[in-house]
């Protein structure tokens, strides 16, 4: 994967991010006041004016002084927070709520830690076979973009006919498109707070379903130490 890829990517992101606030896309962030009074109420590590330029100029934070991955095409350490409801069929019923989706199916996987980026295919694969799916089925897709060699991993990964046949024993299942994939932009732009990203992506996917006039999602997550984890959404 080369720097430009990455870099490449990591524009994308920011943009799509950018472009996604000025129409109205993240409506579920609930603005918090500061000590000082300071009212926050979008995410400020969103650059509208990121370029391949800009992002060329940026050493490396690994692998000094020759490595590829840069505070540029990494994710952002970010504080933030994030809120899920999950109700019970039952529960939905009793208190009346309007569920925004309807999960059908969650997996997790471990694999090699070295190669922990790829986790949300080790973790998705298992759900697309039991509902008999491919990604590009999929409406959409959110990846948490720790990085973008990660993401960008995981769908050469998926293309790959040795290494789907190596780990699942099958042809290449094909990456999702990158118009259904991180469509409002991704943790590069937005941030990745430990903890907090599977549920902002989960919740993020929900909403963009919605926005869009419904569908079937699947919101898949790397984890450090070697594991990744998935969940298939429809709305409802």
């Amino acid at each position: 994967i080369m720097r430009s890829d990455m870099d490449a990517f990591a524009v994308e992101s920011h943009l799509r991010a950018a472009a996604a606030g000025q129409r109205g896309a993240f409506d579920e962030i609930v603005p918090l006041i500061d000590p000082s009074g300071k009212i926050i109420d979008r995410d400020d590590g969103i650059r509208a004016d990121s370029s391949m330029q800009a992002l060329g100029r940026l050493s490396p934070v690994f692998d000094r002084p020759d490595g590829q991955i840069t505070a540029g095409n990494s994710s952002q350490v970010t504080d933030g927070a994030a809120s899920c409801l999950l109700a019970s069929g039952a529960a939905v019923k009793k208190f009346g709520l309007t569920p925004l989706a309807h999960i059908r199916d969650i997996a997790w996987a471990g694999l090699d830690p070295a190669q922990m980026g790829l986790g949300p295919i080790h973790a998705s694969v298992p759900i697309l076979r039991r509902h008999g799916i491919s990604p590009r089925d999929l409406d959409l897709w959110e990846i948490n973009e720790a990085f973008a060699a990660q993401v960008i991993g995981c769908l050469r990964a998926w293309d790959d006919d040795i290494y789907c046949q190596q780990a699942f024993g099958t042809d290449a299942w094909g990456s999702p498109s990158m118009d259904r994939l991180n469509v409002d932009g991704g943790a590069i732009a937005i941030g990745h707070p430990v903890g907090a990203s599977g549920a902002r992506i989960v919740l993020h996917l929900a909403r963009s379903l919605q926005q869009r006039g419904g569908g079937r999602g699947m919101a898949a997550i790397c984890i450090g130490g070697g594991q990744g984890g998935a969940l298939l959404m429809e709305t409802v």
